[in-house]
């Protein structure tokens, strides 16, 4: 792939990868901007492999915490969703056991939205009021919610690659008028 393709497309990426983040800003979305933004990095993932995901995921958060005014669907994006994608591909070349790469998935996510709380609440100042809807078992039960979200996540993540790679990826390539090996 030719460098100045993968740059445009890592352009491309970063800018809907924005834009997606930014819907977290709309009322009761915040966990859905973040969520999308991090399955279309998947994408990138596959087609310019870790290293170029990394900077875009930089690039996307960076410019998300700029322009977004609600910093919570940020702070997901950047301390979990944004970098997933990564993480899965790396724990699925390298790690064999299934059951190993589950624990890491679970203790990795389980440790980022703890941070993200506490930089919630401590550090940007969000009042503990809005976290404590449901009572005071509100924290376990959006916790316990998150899991369930990842591994929805992790599952998109696992068919849209294997769908994108069998049908969609030589047509985007054809359409862009580009060839895969170059």
């Amino acid at each position: 792939m030719k460098k100045s393709f993968k740059t445009a497309l890592g352009g491309i990426i970063t800018a809907f990868s924005v834009i997606l983040i930014l819907l977290g800003n709309i009322p009761m979305s915040e966990y859905i901007g973040p969520t999308f933004a991090g399955i279309l990095l998947a994408w990138a993932v596959i087609e310019m492999g870790a290293v170029h995901s990394l900077w875009i995921y930089a690039a996307a958060s960076i410019l998300a915490f700029i322009l977004s005014a609600n910093k919570e669907p940020v702070l997901l994006y950047v301390m979990f969703f944004g970098y997933f994608p990564v993480l899965k591909d790396v724990l699925q070349r390298k790690v064999k056991l299934r059951v190993v790469r589950w624990v890491i998935k679970f203790a990795v996510f389980n440790a980022a939205m703890i941070g993200c709380y506490f930089l919630l609440v401590y550090v940007f100042g969000m009042p503990l009021e809005e976290m404590e809807g449901i009572g005071k078992y509100t924290m376990y039960i959006l916790l316990a919610g998150g899991n369930l979200l990842m591994v929805v996540v992790d599952f998109c993540i696992e068919k849209l690659s294997v769908l994108y790679r069998m049908k969609w990826q030589k047509r985007i390539w054809k359409a862009f008028g580009q060839n895969k090996n170059e």
